[in-house]
């Protein structure tokens, strides 16, 4: 019995990361696509903290550690949703 579980935990392991590996052609470098999402997140962050503080809106989040990390990793999840995923 023992020996049947470690062949399926196995075989397991091997195929299911397999079909994760989402990659991306950028002048002939290959990145991951959750590593652009996450800077396309960073980047759109920043694009948007800057927008709130022109506003005259960021005093309004509250707590700030919480706000924007929150808002990296929707933006980030949005775009790979988007982009990447088939």
């Amino acid at each position: 019995m023992d020996r049947f579980f470690l062949l399926g935990a196995s075989l397991g392991v091997a195929v299911l990361p397999s079909g994760c590996s989402c990659i991306q052609e950028i002048g002939g470098a290959y990145f991951p696509a959750w590593l652009l999402s996450i800077l396309v997140g960073w980047i759109l962050t920043g694009i948007i903290r800057f927008i709130l503080i022109k506003v005259g809106m960021d005093g309004w989040i509250r707590p700030r550690s919480i706000g924007y990390p929150s808002l990296v990793v929707f933006l980030t999840l949005l775009i790979y949703l988007i982009f990447f995923t088939h």
